[in-house]
């Protein structure tokens, strides 16, 4: 089986700020942990993420 290669995961910053790491860092630490682990497997799966991983990050347009 051939390994897909990792996605790189942008994130829209402007003057130097990230929104969604801007609100990241105000939510509680279970949010964020829960919220890390969707990104990361943006990350491993890329285009392949489907449903309902995808739909939560698709809130974010990531």
């Amino acid at each position: 089986m051939v390994e897909m290669p990792r996605t790189r995961v942008v994130f829209f910053a402007q003057k130097g700020k990230a929104p969604l790491l801007e609100w990241l860092d105000e939510q509680s630490e279970k949010v964020q942990d829960k919220c890390l682990v969707r990104i990361e497997r943006l990350a491993e799966l890329g285009y392949e993420l489907r449903s309902p991983e995808a739909d939560f990050l698709a809130r974010w347009n990531l």
